[in-house]
């Protein structure tokens, strides 16, 4: 089918097929025109084309399509990719259609996709998907009306250049908004983006440039979910990012956020200037950042500040080395009173006698399940460091999840430690590292770390060990 265009999928009537020459035949033509044109607009737009040859009532409902995807990655080579969506956009009646998606590389055709966008995109869209690679120095536009939408709903734009935003934005019932390695064009541009999505419900920005931009604010009321990654990807990044660590300032007031997550390099500036009470979950993903004159420590704090009634929080392990490096951001690290669920994210295997982590947990007198994206060890050493352990280990933690496990002995340290010290524990999960133990070898040694550690004290006598 990757290889066909319009014409070959469509009807040939030079065929004997007859109308109506099965029982199922029958049955399709007999459906009513609302759950036909369901049925179309649900199937990939060529098994849609196919349709055609069913019944003569078929063979031009497939032209009225509401929901179009088109993927370049689908067919052989660029040039019949191309040519295919020509045909069909000289085809089809594009005032139908309510959910479009394309993704392809522009390359040197930004005329070409231009026009496309022009032709599919019709002012009462409700769902647009548009994910761009290889772009040239032209820009694409979008048609102005698109800007003025009062039906869409869902709006995703994957795209490595400058997004060209018209004088008048408005979205009114726009409620997703999800923008990954787009490049904000100027301050002002940026506010009349965030200003007129008024109804915005999820917003997410992967990757996106803010060089241009000094300061901007996400000011939508309804906004309860705002994931942001911004990961450095090159030394282009990089040189910038020395050259101004926090180059735009982004502020967020919204008084419904649930959701706020944060994965990145501090590359910008973030401050969450509203009533942070209504967020249960967060994330504070922060990596190395490009300079050292970035203060991470800070940058962390004040996030941990505005996040400190999370019911579940995820933080990294270098955010927690960046509380380490001065005394004053652990002895500022509010309160968790709400938080039941902890992820710490790692590379490496977590040092539990971090003094950020102990101070967290010890802030977190409610915490119920922990889980180590790569395993916790302690050095027998520091277990006076480690000492008192924090009370919720005692009062209320159920549930523990420990991956990447090695076996190594300050890995199996912190287990018999973690096994002791927690009474109401309900089950502990142990995922190994398959490259440690994909041998003969390794599953017997891995088999004879399972059976010491079942030979551990517990305190809770309830405690259920998965080990996998």
């Amino acid at each position: 089918v990757a290889g066909m265009d319009v014409d070959s999928l469509t009807c040939n009537k030079n065929g004997k097929q007859k109308e109506g020459e099965t029982n199922n035949d029958t049955e399709l033509r007999d459906l009513p025109s609302e759950i036909l044109q369901e049925v179309i607009s649900n199937l990939p737009i060529k098994e849609a084309i196919q349709t055609s040859v069913i019944s003569k009532k078929w063979r031009n409902q497939w032209k009225h399509v509401s929901k179009v995807t088109l993927e370049e990655k689908l067919h052989r080579e660029k040039k019949e990719f191309n040519d295919f969506v020509d045909k069909l956009l000289g085809v089809l009646n594009t005032s139908c259609i309510k959910i479009f998606s394309l993704a392809c590389d522009v390359c040197e055709e930004t005329h070409l996709v231009n026009g496309w966008l022009s032709g599919f995109i019709n002012p009462t869209i409700q769902e647009l998907s548009l994910e761009f690679g290889n772009l040239d120095e032209e820009p694409l536009i979008f048609p102005d009306y698109l800007f003025s939408s009062k039906d869409l709903t869902n709006f995703h734009l994957s795209m490595p250049h400058v997004f060209v935003l018209p004088s008048i934005i408005s979205f009114p019932s726009l409620s997703t908004l999800s923008l990954r390695e787009v490049i904000f064009p100027d301050s002002l541009s940026t506010q009349r983006l965030f200003t007129g999505c008024p109804s915005l419900k999820q917003l997410t920005l992967i990757d996106c440039k803010w060089d241009n931009v000094e300061t901007v604010r996400i000011a939508c009321p309804s906004l309860q979910i705002l994931i942001i990654r911004e990961w450095e990807d090159d030394e282009n990044d990089l040189l910038a990012a020395d050259d101004d660590p926090t180059s735009c300032r982004i502020v967020i007031t919204s008084s419904n956020l649930k959701t706020f997550s944060y994965d990145g390099d501090l590359l910008n500036d973030y401050v969450l200037d509203c009533d942070t009470s209504s967020i249960t979950n967060g994330a504070v993903e922060v990596h190395p950042p490009p300079s050292d004159d970035t203060d991470a420590g800070l940058f962390v704090l004040r996030i941990l500040r505005a996040l400190s009634d999370v019911e579940r929080l995820s933080i990294s392990d270098f955010a927690t080395e960046a509380l380490c490096q001065g005394s004053f951001y652990i002895s500022e690290l509010p309160l968790f009173n709400s938080l039941v669920e902890l992820h710490v994210e790692s590379t490496d295997p977590m040092n539990m006698g971090c003094d950020a982590l102990l101070t967290i947990l010890r802030r977190s007198p409610r915490l119920e399940a922990l889980y180590f994206a790569m395993g916790v060890f302690l050095h027998k050493n520091d277990l006076n460091k480690v000492n008192p352990l924090p009370s919720c280990f005692e009062t209320n933690l159920k549930t523990l999840r420990l991956y990447g496990f090695t076996g190594n002995k300050d890995e199996m340290f912190a287990i018999k430690v973690l096994l002791k010290s927690t009474p109401l524990l309900e089950a502990i999960w142990i995922f190994s590292n398959p490259y440690g133990f994909d041998s003969d070898e390794g599953s017997d040694r891995l088999h004879r770390l399972y059976m010491k550690i079942v030979r551990f004290p517990r305190a809770s006598v309830d405690c259920e060990l998965y080990f996998e």
